[in-house]
Order: structure tokens, then sequence, then C-alpha cells
């Protein structure tokens, strides 16, 4: 990646991807800016979930071997704060996320 604004813009097509494949509705944000860059919704049920990614090109761990908190998944003022980190092609959900969108879980 060239730059933040492309490994911001690499992390949310990445989580695009990932919602659509565990059979969820995905809209973006069209706007430069804005509170969030997705919304997920779970068309069997009517529940969604607002979405701000946050991308990183690497991982800071604690000298205990779990993520600095910094790279840990949240909630902030309901909205899902989800991470990716790119290299590692994996998205990060806070815990509850699955449960909001009336599932039991992505896996």
């Amino acid at each position: 990646m060239n730059s933040t604004a492309h490994t911001g813009a690499a992390g949310e097509l990445y989580a695009c991807s990932y919602f659509l494949s565990k059979g969820l509705e995905v809209c973006r944000n069209v706007a430069a800016s804005g509170p969030v860059d997705l919304i997920v919704y779970n068309k069997h049920n009517g529940r969604m979930v607002a979405i701000d990614i946050k991308s990183h090109q690497f991982v800071a761990y604690r000298v205990d071997g779990g993520l600095s908190p910094t790279y840990c998944p949240k909630w902030i003022d309901g909205i899902a704060i989800v991470k990716y980190i790119h290299g590692d092609n994996r998205v990060s959900v806070p815990e509850g996320f699955w449960e909001a969108l009336g599932m039991e879980t992505a896996e």
C-alpha cells in the first residue's frame, strides 16, 4: 500500500467482500467523510449495524501476547469499530456484533 488512504480503501473493500460472503447486504458511504463507512443489513430479519472500518498496516502486541488496545474492535455510540489489518486479510469485529445482526456466528 502506498498511503494511509490506500490502506483505508483496501480495508473497506475487503470488509465489504467479507460481509457479503456471510450473506449480508452491504451499503457503502460514498462521501469522503462521515460517521460510518458501511452499513450491513441482515435481509432475513431486518437488523442492521453501522460500521466504521479502522485499517492498519501492522499490528502491535502487548508483552503478554494480546493485541494492543488500539487494535481491538469495539463499540462506540452504537457504531461497530471493525478492524482490518493489511496483509493479514482478516476482519475483526467487536464482541456482540453477530448477535446484533441476529446471527449466531459468522463461521
